[in-house]
């Protein structure tokens, strides 16, 4: 049996931060239904990522809301996760996560909104494991919420979010995001599906400084929600090699509802 099958239920959204869920979740203002010609200024390769990943008439809803479930790499070893997410790619996240080490529950959440970001894992709920906040962490985040973009394609119609073509079958956003603008290299097969994606990323990897890093996703497969074709399987990391030494978190995405 997976690991990730035998964790319990997705983790509440904590008290403190229903606010930040909620407005992050909050209905996407008159979302035009999709057609072809709404991406006709766009580069070739996001043109085809577009129409193979959003249905024509879907409502461009940018919000999207995800039930998770998957691993992560801590310490060397890799446990099982549940989680969600309030995503909005322009603004940030809010990502509660339940953790299984040792058969004790690890509780934590962590949060880019309304300009701040935070940390917080705790063992048994209680006891401090990770916590973080700060200006560093929120050009972190940044680099975050812009390469899940992959889950929110309506963002790339967004005007301001910059697009140039690089090849065929790559393309570079620049994605304003709490203050920053990312830089998320998009990669596309022939059919328009999204392979990966790739930004730098400014984080603090174990004991080092905190430095710039090349993060990335690969999609390992695809599912529609709400007439959204995206990654449904999903490994991420740091390096050049994300599906092995680089990995530190692999997801499934069991549901996703676009607000």
């Amino acid at each position: 049996m997976p690991l990730e099958d035998t964790m319990p239920e997705y983790p509440a959204v904590p008290d403190p931060l229903r606010a930040a869920w909620d407005e992050l979740l909050a209905p996407t203002p008159d979302p035009a239904p999709y057609h072809p010609d709404l991406a006709a200024h766009l580069p070739a390769p996001v043109r085809r990522w577009l129409d193979h990943a959003v249905a024509p008439g879907t409502p461009l809803r940018r919000r999207i809301e995800m039930w998770q479930r998957g691993r992560i790499r801590l310490n060397g070893r890799w446990w099982p996760i549940r989680s969600r997410q309030a995503l909005d790619p322009l603004r940030g996240y809010v990502w509660p996560v339940r953790t299984s080490m040792f058969g004790l529950p690890l509780l934590g959440v962590d949060r880019l909104s309304d300009g701040t970001a935070e940390m917080n894992h705790r063992l048994l709920g209680l006891v401090p494991v990770v916590t973080a906040t700060g200006p560093d962490l929120v050009r972190s985040a940044a680099a975050r919420a812009a390469t899940e973009m992959c889950w929110s394609p309506a963002t790339a119609l967004h005007p301001s979010v910059r697009w140039r073509e690089l090849s065929a079958d790559e393309a570079i956003a620049e994605v304003p995001v709490a203050g920053e603008t990312i830089e998320c290299t998009l990669r596309f097969g022939p059919d328009g599906s999204l392979r990966s994606a790739t930004a730098p990323r400014w984080t603090q990897l174990g004991d080092g400084p905190w430095q710039w890093h090349t993060f990335g996703a690969r999609v390992l497969e695809e599912g529609t929600f709400g007439g959204f074709t995206v990654p449904r399987r999903v490994v991420a990391g740091y390096g050049d090699d994300v599906t092995g030494e680089g990995a530190f978190i692999r997801l499934v995405v069991d549901d996703a509802v676009p607000h």
